[in-house]
């Protein structure tokens, strides 16, 4: 019998996270994606300028590998997601209506933070960055933060991650800095 994997198969290995922790990555990859997509306009240069008053998302994959308790030498390996369907996003709703901690499949915890070293490593360079390559990323957190994650916190956390800083903004903007996100974790320390 062939076995389908899924969120909901009890055969697939699945990493509960801290509602809080999701909240801030939620807030956390918005706030990349909303920058990934202004520096398109602007050269990498100002989006490191910006990162340096910002949590570096090496610190973010590392809170990630502490408190989802995975395997750092298996980020080398090729992840891929598939965003929710409505099956999945009706159940991640009930999960989350019912008071359970949000469940993820561990490859996309695992593909999320191959994403967050690609932004890491992508920050680090020397030379300019193509802006299909920024928009490529750009995508891919986004696939994941609005295609899976955004079903795991309410909307009124929702909504308010979307008014994350970030690079580039309007400075007639109400903005909520990451800090207010990074004060409810249960041990910020590591960012």
């Amino acid at each position: 019998m062939l076995s389908v994997g899924g969120l909901f198969n009890e055969n697939m290995k699945k990493i509960k996270l801290e509602y809080n922790l999701c909240v801030f990555l939620f807030a956390y990859l918005n706030q990349a994606d909303l920058s990934l997509h202004r520096a398109g306009w602007t050269s990498i240069k100002e989006l490191k300028n910006f990162y340096l008053n910002q949590v570096n998302p090496k610190d973010v994959v590392n809170f990630l590998i502490l408190n989802a308790d995975i395997d750092i030498n298996k980020l080398e390996y090729f992840y891929g997601i598939k965003e929710y369907g409505f099956r999945k996003i009706i159940l991640s709703r009930i999960y989350f209506l019912l008071g359970f901690s949000p469940v993820f499949l561990k490859d996309e915890i695992y593909y999320i933070c191959q994403k967050l070293v690609n932004f890491a490593e992508m920050l680090e360079k020397d030379t300019e960055v193509h802006p299909l390559e920024m928009e490529k990323l750009r995508l891919e957190l986004s696939k994941f933060s609005l295609g899976i994650l955004r079903y795991k916190i309410s909307y009124k956390d929702y909504s308010k991650a979307l008014k994350i800083e970030h690079y580039m903004q309007h400075d007639g903007l109400k903005d909520i800095k990451i800090k207010e996100f990074i004060k409810k974790l249960p041990d910020p320390s590591g960012l």
